[in-house]
């Protein structure tokens, strides 16, 4: 999560345990049918109905819903929410695949120089194709992103823009050849990246990968409060509309996989007015994933990201509650 020259989002995040949550789905219960009449007249007139009506817009329904839910404390934030949340879980080639995710972030310690040359057989490749298989097991959507926020600061070791989007295109192609189709390929970058100029080395375009290899594109979204001097307090909708406006222009999806406000008195009206955001965008906006969890990393630890009064907590529960439009 960076902001100008801030170091950018913590480094080690843990993988989330619990259980992953799903809306129930509505009993259907069969009707009866009492008059043989009457059912005759309601059938024709609805058959008239359809000559004669104009055509009708596309329901609500056929729009598919938003993911919310959260990184970090997943559980806690569900518990004092009062409503399910979806998990967004952070891991490493080398480790199991979070059978509880929704949307798995992952990455390797190797360069991305490294991840591009990694030869089938070598350790490093049998290391992805495990964890794409793992993946594959789920047998269900799940949404990945590889290294994410790649223009930080702290990932400056990992090599060039160049060799980034290469890695990322490796992985993929990897993934593929293990048949994990059903993976959205979530590219994750900070929200900032989408708002700097083009000659910055971490504007969003320098490390896009490619059309052929992105489903989502994904912004972390930030606003520092007085945290942070260059940060200030921004509204969901200026942080999100470039990450919508970027993928709109490239024909994708957009997520929030991680947000969050600092401790501030305004933060829950900042969660209504994020409710009313997701809903204005729910056909390019996938998923939100809030940020609770605690400070980590130089320059950032006096911001407060968990939510912790009864008004963010109804406020964040609202929006998972909000099944017209939302899915946990």
């Amino acid at each position: 999560m960076e902001e100008g020259e801030l170091r950018s989002m913590p480094v080690n995040h843990p993988v989330l345990a619990g259980p992953r949550h799903a809306a129930p789905a509505s009993p259907v219960r069969p009707r009866r049918t009492y008059l043989r009449v009457a059912s005759l007249v309601i059938a024709a007139t609805a058959a008239l109905g359809a000559l004669t009506a104009p055509s009708a817009a596309p329901a609500e329904a056929a729009v598919p819903k938003t993911f919310i839910g959260a990184a970090g404390d997943v559980a806690g934030l569900a518990q004092k929410a009062r409503a399910p949340m979806a998990v967004h879980s952070y891991s490493k080639f080398d480790r199991r695949v979070p059978t509880n995710a929704d949307m798995i972030t992952v990455k390797t310690d190797a360069t991305w120089g490294q991840v591009i040359a990694a030869k089938p057989g070598s350790r490093l490749y049998n290391q992805i194709a495990a964890y794409a298989r793992g993946v594959k097991a789920l047998k269900r959507p799940v949404m990945v992103a590889y290294h994410h926020e790649p223009e930080a600061s702290t990932s400056r070791r990992f090599g060039s823009s160049e060799q980034f989007k290469g890695a990322y295109r490796k992985v993929v192609s990897i993934f593929n050849a293990q048949g994990a189709s059903n993976v959205e390929w979530t590219w994750q970058m900070t929200a900032y990246s989408f708002r700097a100029k083009a000659s910055d080395r971490r504007a969003a375009a320098r490390w896009y990968p490619g059309n052929s290899v992105v489903d989502n594109v994904g912004g972390d979204a930030y606003s520092w409060g007085n945290c942070w001097s260059g940060g200030g307090w921004v509204s969901p909708a200026k942080l999100a509309a470039p990450v919508v406006a970027f993928a709109k222009a490239r024909g994708k999806k957009a997520s929030l996989p991680e947000f969050g406000a600092v401790s501030d008195p305004r933060r829950a009206q900042w969660l209504r007015d994020l409710h009313k955001y997701l809903v204005q965008n729910r056909g390019v906006m996938t998923a939100a994933f809030y940020f609770n969890n605690g400070p980590k990393g130089p320059g950032i630890n006096n911001c407060s990201w968990p939510l912790r009064t009864a008004a963010e907590f109804d406020a964040y529960g609202d929006i998972a509650r909000n099944t017209a439009y939302f899915k946990s």
